[in-house]
């Protein structure tokens, strides 16, 4: 009886350590952005982070811009991925600084509906930016693993750490960076 109380006690003991080591890593989530240039057009995306494995995370990569006519700023969309997965604490991605298929895309969107929204303008190509920004979003309405959604919580209410914000009834993580890349295109 004395092995089995003993044993009881021991294993108590380490699932509370265990709790309370990742209590410490939840209070202090973090994700970092690095890129590196592969060529003129193609940028590679090393993202590290000590979110739990199999986290899910939507990236964005855009460009912003103005249209004419309307002060608010848009983004050109250079790359997007709604379900990028944590493996081994990190995702990698490439993609291509292409500006003529977002303003392409956004030309064929304005063709097609502007006769009934009013707000798609032709493009204001002296306000695009020669910045690109890099976003990186968790949030919990996204298909999340069981496991992902027992430690983060099912409406992210164990998020914590810098870029933890509330967002109605639930908590989202976001990390931007901005990387400089002239636009080069004229018009």
């Amino acid at each position: 009886m004395k092995k089995v109380s003993l044993l009881l006690f021991v294993t108590i003991i380490l699932i509370s350590c265990k709790e309370i080591k990742y209590k410490e890593e939840v209070s202090n989530l973090n994700i970092e952005i690095k890129t590196e240039k592969i060529s003129n057009q193609e940028i590679k995306t090393f993202i590290t982070t000590n979110f739990p494995e199999n986290t899910a995370f939507t990236i964005t990569v855009s460009r912003d811009y103005k249209r004419q006519n309307n002060g608010e700023q848009y983004a050109g969309e250079l790359y997007y991925t709604y379900n990028s997965n944590v493996k081994n604490s990190s995702i990698e991605f490439t993609f291509d600084i292409d500006d003529m298929k977002w303003i392409n895309e956004y030309k064929k969107i304005q063709k097609q509906n502007a006769e009934f929204d009013k707000s798609l303008t032709d493009i204001d190509f002296s306000s695009i930016k020669d910045s690109i920004e890099i976003n990186v979003l968790f949030t919990p309405k996204a298909q999340q693993s069981n496991n992902v959604k027992e430690l983060l919580g099912v409406n992210g209410e164990n998020l914590k750490g810098k870029g933890t914000e509330d967002n109605g009834s639930f908590k989202i993580f976001t990390k931007t960076i901005k990387i400089y890349d002239k636009f080069k295109i004229q018009f």
